[in-house]
């Protein structure tokens, strides 16, 4: 027998998951945080680089949700674009690609990445570091803090420089919480229609 509250409720099922799957397709976001309480009482910058490796291909590192004691307006080179404020962006269309911020350091520095990539690409890499005012010296390490390799169609490789400083997690996406609130609320529905059957 035909029931129209059932086929309602299957249909709006599969329209949750046709909406979110590009969201649930989408690369990881991570959050990056550096505690840089050794580093207090100095200045200096947080230096993002995002450079291709023998890849033409369209890649894009996406930065937002950044929190410390950031000053002045940031110091773009190549495919960069953005603030702290609003987010930011590095491609990998030129063969430098950096954004530094200067940061009164001294407390938690926090930020989360994620990655677009459209084609097959050897790779390309964001690497994260902190220098001195001068931009001479590299602090916390004897160079990046951590590194994130990114390729199309394969996980991200993450290598943590310098472990007392640097922590990574993965952050599920709100749109993913979403997404399976709705699918749960509608298999539960859909169950409890067939019961009453």
């Amino acid at each position: 027998m035909f029931n129209i509250k059932n086929l309602f409720l299957r249909a709006l099922l599969a329209l949750s998951i046709a909406v979110g799957a590009p969201a649930a397709l989408a690369g990881p976001v991570y959050h990056v945080s550096l505690d840089t309480s050794s580093l207090a009482g100095s200045t200096g910058f947080l230096d993002l680089g995002f450079l291709g490796l023998e890849t033409p291909n369209p890649t894009f590192a996406r930065l937002n949700n950044f929190s410390g004691d950031f000053f002045g307006a940031p110091i773009l080179e190549g495919d960069a674009v953005g603030d702290v404020a609003s987010g930011v962006v590095l491609g990998n269309r030129t063969g430098f690609n950096y954004f530094d911020q200067a940061v009164r350091f001294g407390g938690l520095l926090s930020f989360d990445v994620s990655f677009e990539t459209e084609y097959e690409l050897i790779g390309t890499t964001l690497s994260v570091a902190l220098l001195d005012s001068d931009f001479l010296n590299y602090l916390g390490a004897e160079a990046h803090l951590l590194t994130i390799d990114v390729m199309a169609n394969t996980p991200a490789v993450i290598d943590v420089l310098a472990p007392g400083l640097v922590s990574v997690a993965e952050v599920p996406e709100p749109g993913d919480w979403l997404l399976l609130a709705t699918g749960l609320f509608l298999l539960a529905a859909t169950r409890r229609l067939q019961q009453r059957r």
